[in-house]
């Protein structure tokens, strides 16, 4: 585990890599697949995995589907608005049905022992389907009814990310000289097809401009699509002096359309409203250039490396209000670490490193979702990027019996990206700014333990105290968080194999409120039969109570909005799975490639289609 990252990952929101590399050097030649299969309360899904070796190719693939078909969910809104001395209800009740499918495929080419291609193509994504009823009620302080009106809602929409690379590398004469060529593309289209109804309206005249209720149809699209180039070369010096350097190019190209269609007097006669649609692009141009040294005598080791990024945007309305613009940035990333090794088992590690977040479509997109009118959203074409610096401490000690991971680490940003709302006219307004200075200081603990050939017992647990404000928006928070995640596996007679998993979380605290905490719990059992092809699985999760409740809150000093919700995380069911073949292969993956993590944010693909 590499816990701080050179300059050639810093700027990209690496915080730590997992390098596995292995090796087989049988030649074994033949194939396995793997069918699986499984139904839950929620779904039904299933599964396909396998690989194949010839001679110097190995192709490994697997494909994995599922449906779900989730319990309604239930949230409740009361907000307060001090300035207007008004109270507002909002009750709503939302069914969800979706799909979600995950494939990939890899394969490696061993041209000779110095010369290695490898390339990868995968997916994930799903589509869904979305009914929602509400009923919003608007009163006085003393009571009196303001306004009300009943909502229905109902959407279908997709979204995936597709992506693939190609890794060439070259190894030489002198041990630890490497060359690597890397391409990678990424595109994560998404599509929606929404309906908002309104019925049941009782709106005075000087609220009928403000909410404007009039049924309406919004034909969405969005798009990010990244082309990245890469090189890397990395030479030791001597036997205890390294020098790596390399390049990158990022093409992201970030495309937004929204066309809204409204229907006046209840009806289905829908007109497209040019006003209220919305058309916009924004590209991004990224080169990046980055050097570094590395320093390892007996049981000491330093790093060092900087990194320079240039970037060049090109914002384009070609429907919608907003004014085309360029920008040109240029920024320096700095990284730096010690490394300090105890005897044969245990580590000591010192760092220091900055990160560039940039937006992502979903924060950037100008567009105005008043598919709620008491309440609406929208993204912020002008945001910049964020910075952020991080200093770690980290302790480790690996043994077959314990395997302990200690760190201890502070942050600061003093122009985080946030989402924050504010009250105009009457309305709840929410989209996003880079107002945020925050400062966290936390530690993280990884524990595992082989009690006994057949016992494995984990623990990974986190505790944060983050101090956030905003003297521009004249906000500010504070408080604790903490994460925990731990089980444990025991191999039982006849090989029945039993695992139980706990996770949970304190209250979480934002720069404008904060929610509630919550707890999952799993449980699962697994016997393999037929020398091991053969294995039947039954799992449970969150059985003791169907639904769980949250609760979050938001507030500035002219306003309060408590949201409660309610939705169902049981989930029980039982898996099949059947080998055929007996290949032991492995496609072999270059040493180095792209890995593009600069992008703060995301949209509907967060919640996921489905579930295996």
């Amino acid at each position: 585990m590499i816990t701080n990252p050179g300059a050639k990952y810093d700027a990209e929101g690496v915080g730590g890599i997992l390098n596995i590399v292995t090796i087989d050097n049988r030649g074994v030649e033949g194939y396995t697949v793997t069918l699986s299969g499984s139904a839950r309360n929620t779904g039904v899904g299933g599964s396909v995995y396998g690989t194949v070796k010839k001679n110097k190719l190995t192709v490994t693939g697997n494909y994995n589907y599922s449906l779900n078909n989730s319990p309604k969910n239930y949230n409740s809104v009361l907000r307060e608005d001090y300035t207007g001395k008004t109270r507002l209800t909002t009750d709503n009740t939302n069914d969800y049905d979706g799909s979600f499918q995950y494939s990939n495929l890899e394969a490696s080419y061993e041209i000779d022992t110095l010369r290695l291609l490898s390339m990868s193509f995968g997916l994930y994504g799903g589509g869904n389907d979305t009914k929602g009823d509400g009923f919003t009620q608007m009163t006085t302080d003393a009571g009196l009814p303001v306004y009300k009106y009943v909502a229905r809602n109902k959407s279908d929409g997709s979204w995936y990310s597709i992506r693939g690379n190609i890794d060439y590398q070259r190894m030489f004469s002198v041990k630890d000289r490497m060359l690597t060529f890397s391409y990678k593309i990424n595109t994560e289209p998404e599509s929606s097809d929404s309906y908002a109804y309104y019925s049941d309206m009782e709106i005075p005249d000087e609220w009928k401009q403000r909410l404007a209720l009039e049924n309406r149809r919004s034909d969405g699209e969005t798009n990010t699509t990244e082309h990245t180039f890469q090189t890397d070369y990395t030479t030791p010096l001597g036997k205890m002096h390294t020098l790596e350097t390399g390049a990158k190019y990022i093409i992201r190209n970030n495309v937004s359309e929204n066309n809204v269609s409204l229907a006046q007097g209840g009806t289905d006669d829908y007109t497209y409203n040019e006003k209220k649609s919305s058309h916009y692009e924004h590209l991004n141009n990224i080169l990046a250039l980055y050097g570094g040294y590395s320093f390892k005598y007996k049981t000491l080791s330093a790093k060092a490396g900087l990194r320079y990024e240039y970037t060049s945007q090109e914002v384009n309305y070609l429907v919608g209000t907003g004014s085309d613009f360029n920008s040109y940035l240029s920024d320096w990333v700095p990284s730096a670490s010690m490394g300090l090794k105890i005897g044969q088992t245990q580590n000591l590690s010192l760092g220091y490193n900055m990160r560039i977040w940039r937006p992502s479509i979903y924060f950037l997109n100008p567009y105005v979702d008043d598919s709620n009118p008491s309440a609406i959203s929208y993204g912020n074409s002008e945001l910049k990027s964020e910075k952020s610096h991080a200093f770690n401490l980290s302790y480790s000690n690996f043994t077959a019996k314990l395997s302990v991971n200690l760190s201890l680490r502070h942050s600061f940003n003093n122009n985080s990206i946030e989402n924050y709302s504010f009250i105009k006219d009457g309305i709840l307004n929410s989209t996003y700014a880079n107002i945020g200075k925050s400062r966290t200081t936390g530690m993280s603990a990884y524990v595992n333990w082989n009690a006994s050939p057949k016992t494995r017992i984990y623990v990974n647990a986190s505790g944060n105290y983050s101090d956030y404000r905003s003297p521009s928006q004249n906000l500010k928070n504070n408080g604790w968080y903490g994460f925990a995640y731990g089980g444990a596996q025991h191999t039982f007679p006849l090989d029945i194999r039993l695992s139980l998993n706990l996770m949970g979380s304190t209250p979480y605290i934002s720069i404008q409120g904060r929610g509630s905490s919550y707890y999952d719990y799993g449980l699962s059992l697994n016997r393999s039969f037929i020398d091991k092809r053969l294995t039947l699985s039954a799992f449970a999760y969150n059985f003791l109570k169907k639904y769980t409740d949250y609760s979050n809150s938001i507030s500035s000093a002219s306003f309060l909005q408590n949201t409660n919700s309610s939705y169902s995380r049981m989930r029980y069911g039982f898996s099949v799975s059947y080998r055929i073949g007996e290949l032991k292969a492995s496609v072999k993956k270059a040493a180095r490639t792209i890995n593009n993590d600069d992008v703060k944010g995301g949209g509907s693909s967060e919640g996921g289609g489905g579930e295996n």
